[in-house]
């Protein structure tokens, strides 16, 4: 949470604020630096954030190779809901449009160990691990980043699927009407031939 904004508009109504260090007429009231106010300011931004993460610190689950982030993670077994509130926190994300967004059903408590990489000098994996064995540890975890992209990548497959079934059978219709007019027989040892592929798992 970047406090300067709030800071400059906050000072600057203080000094724009009719004179008040009478303590007759203000006795609840005392004088206050800029400094002063940034420290406050700094405080309440942090007790906020607190507040809105639980207490909980998200780390970053990222792809081996491109480096790419797949999911968030934050050591210990913690409440979903809260989990779910502190990861939509550390990114930001709008529930509306953001991949990244975090909801409750997509978080899960698993434990975890870590391997080293080989060849790759202090860089280490995360395994999935037996509860309380040698070097495991809890985590809660949810990889929303890369199931989205699982599931886009799916329906993108399923549409081209689609259209390709839909191109083929209006292809064989009209090659069926055609043949209704040249050669019957041909149509109907077509359409033999296409059910017999058709049974044994598609049309080549």
């Amino acid at each position: 949470m970047n406090i300067k904004p709030l800071l400059d508009q906050s000072w600057q109504t203080l000094l724009d604020t009719n004179d008040r260090t009478s303590h007759a007429e203000y006795p609840d009231m005392c004088l206050i630096t800029r400094e002063e106010l940034e420290r406050f300011l700094s405080d309440a931004a942090y007790q906020w954030n607190e507040h809105k993460s639980h207490g909980i610190s998200i780390e970053e689950s990222r792809e081996l190779d491109s480096g790419s982030v797949m999911g968030f993670f934050a050591r210990g077994h913690y409440d979903s809901y809260k989990f779910a509130e502190a990861c939509n926190e550390y990114t930001g994300a709008d529930a509306y449009y953001d991949r990244r967004y975090v909801r409750p059903d997509d978080c899960r408590q698993e434990w975890w160990r870590t391997v080293p990489v080989s060849g790759e000098p202090g860089v280490i994996s995360y395994h999935n691990a037996e509860p309380h064995s040698r070097g495991a540890f809890a985590v809660t975890v949810t990889h929303v980043v890369e199931d989205n992209e699982r599931k886009a990548t799916q329906r993108r497959i399923d549409e081209h699927n689609k259209g390709r079934a839909y191109g083929f059978a209006e292809g064989l219709n009209w090659a069926l009407r055609k043949l209704d007019r040249i050669n019957a027989d041909a149509g109907d040892e077509l359409l033999r031939q296409y059910r017999e592929q058709d049974k044994k798992g598609g049309s080549k």
